[in-house]
């Protein structure tokens, strides 16, 4: 009988203290401000770290959080990204917090509300580039090794395969610059390392110089990019 106390008891208590922490979890969650979940679906979302943030959340929410102008999403600029980001930042908290309950907290949707709302001229809606599969990204890798200049080029890029310059990755990138069918201005996160400059340095070498860097660096991107001056 006592052991069955002892349980009942435990149980009790066990009930009471979970009910407990809901409700102090309810009480004092912090919740996080909607503005920057509808920056985050106004970018592009392909996290290529042009703007200087590892990913487009965080470039969302320092921008809400005023320590970044709406331009430092650079492939953002070709689809409207700066005006939408304006907009949000012009609408009253009392409207955006309105629309974000409206929609079911479903940001995406919320933002296409606000927008149609704002009056506020807007860039027609534009296709958000994806990046390519694994499989194409492999592909080109795989076409690197017969190229030595192509290869140099490829340590010099990010290497990240955003897709942004409408290539299936920075190998076949690599592989349209060094066939002289690309520009290398078309490496949109690559802008902000100074990576075209990198590039012309590679294309002004002959083929013995090209060979010997990529011998010294074992075809190493960091040790590549380093050689090249950064």
């Amino acid at each position: 009988m006592v052991v069955l106390y002892s349980a009942v008891l435990l149980g009790i208590l066990g009930l009471a203290s979970g009910l407990f922490l809901a409700f102090t979890a309810s009480k004092f969650a912090v919740k996080e401000d909607p503005r920057v979940k509808l920056a985050e679906v106004a970018l592009p979302g392909i996290n290529c770290g042009a703007c200087g943030f590892p990913g487009c959340s965080g470039f969302a929410k320092a921008y809400v959080e005023g320590k970044v102008q709406k331009e430092g999403c650079i492939p953002g600029k070709r689809s409207g990204v700066p005006e939408k980001l304006e907009a949000i930042m012009k609408t009253s908290q009392e409207k955006i917090l309105a629309v974000w309950e409206e929609s079911g907290e479903d940001a995406e949707k919320a933002l296409e509300k606000l927008l149609s709302s704002s009056g506020a001229p807007q860039k027609p809606a534009s296709k958000k580039p994806t990046r390519p599969s694994p499989e194409e990204v492999a592909k080109y890798k795989g076409m690197l090794k017969d190229n030595d200049k192509a290869q140099l080029i490829y340590g010099a890029l990010p290497n990240i395969d955003c897709g942004l310059c409408g290539h299936p990755g920075c190998a076949a990138f690599a592989l349209k610059v060094a066939a002289g069918e690309e520009k290398p201005e078309k490496c949109v996160p690559g802008m902000r390392q100074n990576i075209p400059d990198k590039i012309i340095k590679i294309e002004k070498m002959s083929p013995e110089e090209v060979k010997k860097l990529l011998n010294e660096t074992t075809g190493d991107p960091k040790q590549i990019k380093e050689k090249l001056g950064g």
